[in-house]
């Protein structure tokens, strides 16, 4: 659709089909919002499941991150699904439970592909305990 100069005239029709096309991409608009609140409404309704502290969760962990304490120490942490940000903690006697061999380990990221299971404390998951039966 093209803008009309100054000095042309718009006919009629030319004027309804410029408001039709308005009111088409509006009514779109107006769908998707309407769409999109009632997921979110949705969304805010469902309770939150957070297990219990002593209670365990299973997750896919992707990534391995390998650092060092204050005294030089090996950390471990596995990252993946909703603990993606922060992680949870893996101590060094539990990675060959979960078939990881700590010394072929370089420090940083290490890809893997592990379904975990994590021992559930008061703020959030503890430890990872072991494989996901």
């Amino acid at each position: 659709m093209t803008t009309p100069y100054v000095n042309e005239r718009i006919s009629p029709a030319e004027l309804r089909g410029m408001f039709q096309s308005v009111y088409e991409r509006l009514d779109l608009i107006e769908t998707d919002l309407t769409t999109l609140r009632d997921g979110l409404t949705a969304a805010a309704n469902q309770p939150t499941a957070t297990p219990a502290p002593g209670n365990t969760i299973i997750f896919d962990a992707s990534i391995l991150l390998v650092g060092t304490d204050d005294n030089g120490a090996p950390t471990y942490k596995l990252k993946g699904g909703q603990y993606m940000k922060f992680g949870v903690r893996v101590w060094p006697e539990t990675l060959p439970a979960l078939g990881i061999d700590p010394a072929a380990l370089k420090p940083g990221p290490n890809p893997l592909n592990l379904r975990v299971r994590a021992l559930m404390g008061d703020k959030g998951p503890r430890k990872v305990i072991g494989l996901a039966d």
